[in-house]
């Protein structure tokens, strides 16, 4: 999951060599928390409009994690700020059938494909100038 984290999010952001992700374990032992840092100016990016691609990034993970029979929360830490802690909906996604997950991970993924190519595009043109 954390190379999925750091893969996601190092293709978003364009200081990919500040993405740091780590691992915490909570007072549920079946719960992961992973805790994304990224370079102060990558932050808005990470997040995206309306906080649309961080909630990518945890629909994706929280649906891997169910699928392996675990729970997990993504959070971005923020320069001189604790992690946001917002309880994730997991129950919600453990009661879907296996197609309707798939169906949500693909919408998720799309989602973050689209913000990579903007974010490669965008990346492509500053080199250009």
């Amino acid at each position: 999951m954390k190379q999925l984290i750091e893969y996601i999010v190092s293709n978003i952001v364009n200081h990919p060599e500040s993405v740091v992700i780590t691992i915490e374990e909570t007072e549920d032992k079946d719960t992961t928390k992973y805790l994304i840092k990224v370079d102060p100016e990558d932050v808005g990016r990470v997040i995206g409009k309306q906080g649309k691609v961080i909630k990518s990034i945890r629909q994706i993970i929280r649906i891997a994690a169910i699928q392996k029979g675990t729970r997990a929360i993504v959070d971005l830490l923020e320069e001189d700020r604790t992690a946001e802690t917002r309880e994730e909906k997991t129950d919600d996604l453990e009661n879907e059938t296996p197609a309707e997950l798939d169906e949500e991970k693909e919408d998720a993924i799309e989602e973050i494909a689209e913000v990579i190519e903007e974010a490669k595009e965008e990346k492509e043109e500053l080199v250009e100038e």
